[in-house]
């Protein structure tokens, strides 16, 4: 009995679920059905036989295998017998104990039916009475509410604050709701929530705004300055001998609440364990409570007011971060002197402006921090709206900067209507009240919302205004946005230098790598507004008000100024300029314009093309100030009294002549050689050394050339150039037109240079502003044509000089010779116009001299020996005869004019010594001039030898035509057809 009750139960076979079906193949019923539908389907008995049979051995089959089955399974089935015998027992027992219970139970329902309704009023009041008991604990709770909640904002554990006020909160709006006794309660839990979401606020924006920000601006010194700072030190410096252990261990904590936050999943109890912020480093403090500080916000169900409120006050906390940072560098002082190899210390307002930046740069790291959380604590309560994004304070950050520009600029702020609007609420603010010292108002108005993208009426703006007029940041700066640019001149601002329009020029680089590092924040491959505002400074209000009007008064003036080519600058300014000779005032005032031009385009290189074309314009009308100050030189009178000299280089066949001659080839290879190696080389030099022979060669073409082409009539006193201090107007004329060529070229040259403005983003530089090759060959073409009048007054000087002497000596001896009416006492003087060449020769040296360099004299006065000596020697074409006083005149004559270009030219003109010694040649006899050929060669070419035969024998009486001829048959035969021997003229 116990092996069977130990060994294991039988297997039950599976049961058939209800939804499957019967087969005919598999269950009796279906074999009965079958058995069934086929005896009704047969039509004969025999098939009805048939198929009993085979009932029946199949019925025989299956008894077979039952009997089998029984057989083998005996054992299991007297098991199973036994088994359920037992629990057929144990079902009896039981529903004996069952029924007894039912008994037992209808006696005691029969029982407490008879006491229903005094159990129930009992029990009702039970649960009544434990429901008030429930509320008394949660009213003690509340009433304790206000006082834990105040010591943890204390101890500043705002969450638990937070906590512990929302609890509160949703208590009494919930199960103590009807509770008309707790109406006062409610009214102090919702207010003391207000002043928790305004500790919030406050708390949020000293993290924002004033604790990195300070510790930076306290960390700034001045290099070299050896004044130490009296602001105190910042938390974590006071904090630096603090217990290392105890702030490494604080700062753990902080991380790990920081990683639990953010993964969602912190218990309040738990996490909150910061209370002293001071043993944490600065940046996990903030980073630690910013995120405290969302979470509370989230509780509070304050996300978007709180969004909305950091929105509206960013422009004003950027404004006290700017009032603080002036503050901080006026306090500092001026900047140190600077010491010899030592550099320049930046400017206050760049310092300023680059404080600032690093600073805004600090507060946008810190929203960017702030964002983060929100977006956190959104994504987990799933809460609607919309956040604002880091362009939004870029874009307050930029309304800040140009209201302070505004300020140095002497420029007013940019209206609200141009500035580019948010996705949120902008306040119209000016900001320059935060330059103001602090005034104690009757009524401080905080924002101003009358230009904003929301419209409220004027009470409701009032009342708004009214609420928030008690914010205040500073004690020493009070933020008044009723104040307009109007009356800007009234306040007394704090500024860190005095304003100026060309502050633009200082700070102009600086701002440009800001603006490009703003931009590339914004990603928007458009420009930020303040880089529109900045761009709409320069052009319309620096460059239109200040250089471009500098130099449109320049040209009024060029072009009003009738004598502006007269007046040169005074040797202090010849000395500053490294010169040696004067230049024209209007020459140097142009050259100081575009030597500004040249600055300022390093100062603003993405303005150059704009600077240039005003400066092609100056040089334009500079230009034709300067030829027409050329015209009335040389033309100051009618057009039909000609300047013989101008006359002259106006003749393509005389000008080209003399620009191949190689003193001018040498004179202007000098120059060019110059102006190559700069200022270092002041002089002019020989590029070749002539022989003296290529010299008289030269001098001799070019005295031919100018004789061939003189007239019949000579030149009369109206084709000279008579004033030597017109002359000198037009020296100091040509010498400032090379210099200022030269000036020009230079600049020209350097423009084709890359501007390398130091703009630098992310350590890569800006690409270097090109300016267009059209510009500067404009340029170069103006260089070219100033330097095309240089030469040309060169060239009239050149030239004046010769015709000049033709005006002097060419046809006196004729005159002379008919007036024949001489003084005793005069004969051994020169001729009276040769007397007044002399003269006109060392005045123009002495003119020449103080304005043009001596390279220049040189070319003026070389080879005018050999022009004179061939003017004297011609003279004697004209001579019917000549005596003996005649030659002797003639002598002195020569001698004058050759001691006195010799003093100018400092070398002995032997030219002059040719033309003393064809006249000294005539107190010989015609067979001694002969003789002297034969012996020493020809001196003289033929003509003038005939002509000197004609002269002796005319002065000698000599009438015979034979015997003339026979003097020149033999001088024929005695010159040949071989050149003359020696120098000729």
């Amino acid at each position: 009995m116990e092996s069977s009750m130990n060994s294991p139960p039988p297997i039950k076979p599976p049961r058939r679920e209800k939804w499957e079906k019967y087969s005919k193949e598999t269950t009796g019923c279906g074999l009965l059905v079958s058995v069934i539908k086929t005896l009704d389907a047969s039509e004969t008995n025999e098939q009805r036989q048939k198929e009993k049979l085979k009932i029946e051995k199949e019925f025989k089959k299956s008894d077979q295998l039952l009997n089998e089955l029984v057989s083998k399974h005996d054992g299991d089935l007297t098991k199973v017998m036994q088994l359920f015998g037992k629990v057929s027992t144990h079902v009896t027992m039981s529903r004996e104990k069952i029924h007894t219970v039912k008994e037992n139970l209808h006696a005691c329902k029969q029982l407490l039916r008879c006491r229903r309704e005094e159990l129930k009023k009992l029990w009702m009041d039970a649960v009544q009475q434990k429901y008030v008991l429930e509320m008394f604990d949660q009213i003690n709770e509340l009433r304790k509410v206000p006082s834990i909640v105040t010591a943890y904002t204390t101890k500043r554990q705002y969450l638990h604050a937070t906590k512990a006020l929302t609890s509160a909160i949703a208590v009494g709006e919930g199960a103590l709701k009807e509770v008309e006794g707790l109406n006062e309660l409610r009214h102090d839990l919702e207010m003391r929530k207000n002043q928790l979401y305004s500790k919030l606020l406050e708390e949020l924006a000293k993290h924002l705004y004033h604790t990195n920000t300070a510790d930076f601006l306290t960390s700034f010194q001045r290099q070299g300055s050896a004044r130490n700072s009296s602001y105190a030190a910042s938390p974590f410096q006071r904090n630096v001998l603090r217990k290392s252990a105890e702030r490494a261990e604080s700062n753990t904590k902080v991380r790990r609440a920081l990683f639990e936050m953010q993964q969602g999943a912190f218990d309040v109890d738990k996490t909150e364990i910061l209370e002293d912020g001071e043993v944490v480093d600065v940046d996990l403090n903030s980073t630690y409570f910013i995120g405290i500080i969302t979470e509370c916000f989230a509780l509070l169900d304050k996300v978007p007011e709180s969004l909305e409120t950091i929105q509206v006050q960013m422009q004003c906390e950027l404004g006290a971060i700017v009032a603080r940072t002036t503050q901080h560098i006026i306090t500092l002082g001026p900047p140190p002197l600077v010491l010899d190899g030592q550099n320049a210390p930046p400017h206050p307002l760049i310092e300023l402006l680059d404080l600032l930046y690093k600073q805004f740069k600090i507060v946008a790291d810190t929203h960017i921090l702030l964002l983060k959380n929100y977006s956190n604590v959104i994504q987990r309560y799933k809460i609607s709206g919309k956040s604002y994004d880091i362009v939004d304070y870029w874009s307050q950050a930029q309304i800040v900067l140009e209201n302070l520009l505004g300020d140095y600029l002497n420029i007013d702020s940019p209206s609200s209507e141009e500035q580019p609007r948010s996705t949120f609420i902008e306040q119209t603010t000016n900001l320059n009240t935060f330059f103001s010292r602090r005034k104690i108002p009757h009524k401080k108005t905080l924002f101003k919302f009358d230009k904003s993208s929301h419209t409220v009426s004027e009470g409701d703006a009032k009342e708004h205004r009214r609420n928030l007029s008690d914010m205040s940041y500073d004690d020493n700066i009070t933020f008044d946005p009723t104040h307009t640019s109007t009356d800007k001149k009234k306040r007394e601002r704090q500024l860190v230098c005095s304003p100026d329009l060309a502050l633009i020029r200082t700070i102009y680089l600086p701002l440009m790598n800001y603006i490009f590092e703003i931009e590339g924040i914004a990603k928007s491959g458009q420009k930020c507004s303040l880089h529109t505002f900045l761009a709409q400074h320069v052009k319309e209000t620096f460059l239109a008000r200040g250089h471009n009007r500098s130099l449109q008064n320049t040209i009024e003036s060029l072009s009003k100024t009738q004598d502006a080519w007269k007046a040169i600058v005074s040797l202090d300014e010849v000395k500053r300029l490294g010169l040696n000779r004067p230049l024209l005032q209007s020459t140097v005032l142009v050259e100081s314009r575009i030597r500004e031009t040249t600055n300022l385009i390093q100062d603003l290189p993405n303005y150059s093309e704009d600077l240039l074309k005003m400066i092609c314009a100056l040089l334009k009308t500079y230009r034709e100030t300067c030829q027409a100050a050329y015209r009335g030189i040389v033309q100051p009178e009618t057009e039909d009294k000609r300047i013989y000299s101008v006359a002259w280089l106006k003749d393509d066949d005389i000008s080209r002549f003399l620009k191949t001659l190689p003193n001018w080839t040498d004179l202007k290879m000098s120059h060019m050689r110059r102006q190559q190696f700069g200022k270092a080389t002041n002089h002019y030099e020989m590029s070749e050394e002539e022989s003296m022979v290529q010299v008289q060669q030269r001098n001799i073409r070019e005295a031919e050339m100018l004789t061939s082409n003189l007239c019949e009539g000579g030149i009369s006193q109206y084709e000279i150039l008579s004033d030597v201090g017109v002359l000198k107007e037009l020296a100091i004329l040509q010498q400032s037109m090379e210099w200022f060529s030269g000036r020009i070229s230079e600049f020209a040259s350097n423009l084709r240079k890359p501007i390398v403005n130091g703009m630098v983003v992310s350590n890569e530089l800006i690409t270097p502003v090109v300016v267009q090759d059209g510009t500067i060959k404009v340029l170069t073409n103006l260089a070219l044509e100033f330097d095309e009048l240089a030469n040309t007054c060169l060239l009239v000087l050149h030239l004046e000089v010769r015709v000049q002497c033709f005006h002097y000596l060419r046809s006196y001896p004729s005159d002379r010779t008919r007036a024949g009416d001489f003084h005793k006492g005069d004969n051994l003087e020169p001729d009276s116009k040769v007397l007044k060449l002399t003269k006109v020769l060392s005045d123009m040296d002495e003119a020449f001299s103080s304005t043009l360099h001596p390279r220049k004299v040189k070319y003026i006065f070389e080879g005018l020996a050999h022009l004179a000596a061939r003017i004297l020697i011609m003279a004697s074409n004209s001579m019917e005869s000549i005596d003996q006083m005649s030659v002797q005149r003639m002598c002195r004559n020569a001698q004058a004019l050759q001691q006195t270009l010799s003093s100018i030219t400092a070398t002995r003109e032997v030219a002059l010594d040719h033309a003393r010694n064809f006249y000294e040649m005539l107190y010989m006899k015609p067979e001694e001039i002969l003789a002297q050929i034969v012996e020493k060669g020809a001196q003289f070419t033929e003509m003038q030898y005939l002509n000197a035969l004609q002269l002796i024998c005319k002065n000698r009486g000599v009438t015979d035509q034979n015997m003339l001829a026979t003097y020149q048959q033999k001088l024929s035969d005695l010159l040949g057809p071989k050149p003359p021997l020696g120098v000729t003229v």
